[in-house]
């Protein structure tokens, strides 16, 4: 072994010794900060955790991105419980955060921040019938209980330490054929206190129902976040989910999102990232039942020494299901994107139709992506096809709007604009406003700044 392999590792046992001092100190807490009825789960996810740890570059999941800084300051912060007594500075800039979110007409809005419920700045006023939304921390242990009986414990590495650190949490039920017209939109603002927030997310969208959501994370600061989410689709139901994450420069984030499709149902995914210095999100969608479908879209933007990285995995494992994935990356001056799409066709699936494709425009040449799309068929009778592309600004079309009168600059943010707008496109179908903040975004992160 090598002297610096040597040292990651010496670090790595560093930080999980660190990491059991700090769930040792949650456990001792009372129970108003951690409730009785979730330690039984929080101590089983912490054991799967402390036997697997981080994850490591040597695995294959996880070798294009290094989590070793996001591991030490979890480590440094996960020593502090998040609270909502944040200093009146902070509290200003949350504040100013909130302001600019995107109005949704008639929605509902629940905030959290730094992952606890915020009553007091949330909006529930126009509260659909049909839809219940629950906070875990205002919930009793029975409830508690059969909120956490379906979901996701210790999957994998992150979502068993976002289990055993979980203190607050979201559960959304919408009831069956009720179809939500207006986007309900869940936030989760960090106000740059030095604590590790592990968001949590529950959705379940009952038979033949329709909803739009909305999860968006933003914050300030040196922020650190773990979420998980967990989506059912029950028969005929449709999901429009939209993921967006636009938190500060200086933060990490990492995502789980897991999803389960019934017969005939629908879920519609757009993930859009535009912040943190490291980002990692992993979607799973699991269509077990027959003809249900996955639409997945996604438009991630990096600039400066940012690392985004997306990992996908759709599972067909029921008769004539159907998936479309579509994810663009725009990186610029030496930011590094990754791009992991798979799809798994199992046996009994025939009539599956699955189609990937992954699109990546360079604007420096020190920026760099690494994509990987990936194929795994056990049937007959399937329609499969994947493909990636990474590459420049066309020179022609750049030619043609110069000579046109168009300065430089211009020319490169209207072609990058139009790269991006086919994915923002889906987003202003559903929620127009939304899709208006969007281009702001984008418009700050191009080239001078359109």
């Amino acid at each position: 072994m090598t002297t610096s392999a040597q040292d990651r590792d010496a670090r790595t046992a560093m930080t999980l010794k660190t990491v059991e001092g700090a769930f040792e100190k949650l456990l001792a807490q009372p129970a108003s900060t951690a409730p009785a009825w979730l330690q039984p789960l929080q101590k089983k996810a912490f054991g799967a955790f402390r036997t697997t740890g981080f994850p490591r570059t040597r695995d294959e999941d996880w070798k294009y991105t290094n989590l070793t800084g996001f591991a030490e300051r979890s480590a440094t912060y996960l020593r502090n419980q998040p609270t909502n007594e944040g200093n009146s500075e902070a509290a200003g800039a949350i504040n100013t955060l909130l302001d600019d979110l995107p109005r949704t007409n008639g929605g509902i809005r629940i905030v959290f921040i730094n992952g606890l419920y915020r009553r007091d700045l949330s909006i529930t006023a126009e509260m659909n019938p049909g839809v219940e939304l629950t906070p875990y921390s205002a919930v009793d242990a029975a409830t508690g209980e059969r909120i956490l009986r379906d979901q996701p414990i210790d999957q994998n590495a992150m979502i068993a330490l976002n289990t055993a650190f979980l203190n607050d949490g979201l559960a959304i039920q919408v009831a069956d054929d009720k179809k939500i017209d207006a986007p309900i939109h869940i936030v989760f603002a960090s106000d740059g206190q030095p604590a590790a927030v592990q968001p949590r997310l529950s959705i379940d969208i009952g038979h033949n129902a329709d909803a739009t959501i909305v999860q968006h994370h933003v914050g300030i600061g040196e922020s650190l976040t773990n979420a998980v989410t967990s989506i059912h689709c029950a028969k005929h139901a449709h999901l429009f989910f939209i993921r967006l994450q636009d938190e500060s420069p200086a933060s990490m984030h990492v995502g789980n999102q897991l999803v389960r499709v019934a017969a005939n149902g629908r879920f519609d995914s757009i993930s859009m990232d535009f912040g943190s210095q490291l980002a990692r999100n992993d979607l799973k969608v699991d269509l077990y039942g027959e003809r249900a479908q996955a639409n997945l879209y996604g438009l991630f933007m990096a600039n400066g020494k940012r690392h985004t990285d997306n990992h996908l995995r759709v599972d067909h494992r029921a008769p004539h299901t159907t998936s479309l994935e579509n994810y663009r990356g725009i990186l610029n001056d030496t930011a590094r994107g990754v791009f992991n799409g798979k799809i798994i066709v199992h046996s009994g699936a025939d009539g599956t139709d699955a189609q990937m494709n992954n699109r990546n425009l360079l604007l420096s040449e020190q920026a760099e992506v690494d994509t990987k799309p990936e194929l795994e068929i056990y049937t007959d009778d399937v329609k499969c096809a994947h493909g990636s592309t990474t590459g420049q600004l066309d020179r022609n079309s750049l030619f043609y709007l110069r000579a046109r009168g168009l300065p430089e600059i211009t020319a490169r943010m209207m072609l990058v604009n139009a790269f991006a707008q086919e994915i923002i496109d889906h987003v202003r179908l559903k929620a127009p406003d939304l899709a208006d903040t969007l281009d702001r975004l984008l418009g700050k992160q191009l080239p001078g700044n359109a």
